[in-house]
């Protein structure tokens, strides 16, 4: 089950082998965060994993200019909204089910444009790690920290070569690089509550 969201009204994709259902849920309600996971155990027969994807405030916004509204949409759909989705999950997935949190690098490093957003994320590291005794020994959580992936196509090239020049690995990540840490932590049985950062070593000092 993928659970992805960059806004208020979030759709959730849930895929087995040749089964797919598509659901609707605002993740920030706490009664549809938990509702939606419920739902999608159910069309599919039950669930071995969740991927939890949320992100909010993603706007850039001077500190002068945040408003209550901002803080409470990041909030909502990175924090509340994994809470209420981790709680029905208990319920629902199978023994050794797992899920992955995708964060942030501003998580650990924060941005001073996406102050909300950089907040949240680093809120839900700890809530990461409070989640992986919660939900022991049944059921496993872990959190991947992407770096830069996937720019939007209009991006300044001048901007973007030097974001390049700042990773070792000198260019920026893919899908795939991403894709391939999340299925390690869905299917590495002796590890929970830990983060992996996905960067290409831009957070190296």
């Amino acid at each position: 089950m993928a659970i992805s969201s960059r806004s208020q009204s979030n759709p959730v994709a849930v895929q087995t082998g040749r089964e797919t259902a598509a659901l609707i849920a605002d993740l920030a309600d706490p009664e549809q965060a938990r509702s939606v996971v419920t739902a999608a155990a159910d069309a599919l027969g039950g669930l071995d994993g969740i991927v939890y994807a949320a992100a909010g405030a993603f706007t850039p916004t001077p500190l002068a200019q945040i408003t209550p509204a901002l803080v409470e949409e990041a909030l909502g759909l990175i924090v509340r909204g994994l809470i209420f989705v981790a709680q029905s999950a208990q319920a629902v997935l199978s023994d050794g089910g797992s899920l992955v949190v995708i964060g942030d690098v501003a998580a650990i490093r924060g941005w001073p444009s996406y102050l909300p957003h950089s907040a949240a994320k680093g809120a839900q590291r700890t809530l990461v790690s409070g989640l992986a005794r919660s939900l022991a020994p049944r059921h496993r959580i872990n959190l991947i920290h992407p770096g830069t992936v996937l720019p939007p196509d209009d991006s300044d090239v001048a901007s973007l070569e030097r974001i390049v020049e700042q990773i070792p690995l000198g260019r920026i990540g893919t899908p795939t690089d991403i894709a391939g840490a999340v299925r390690f932590l869905l299917t590495a049985d002796f590890v929970t509550g830990t983060e992996l950062v996905v960067d290409g070593g831009r957070l190296v000092d």
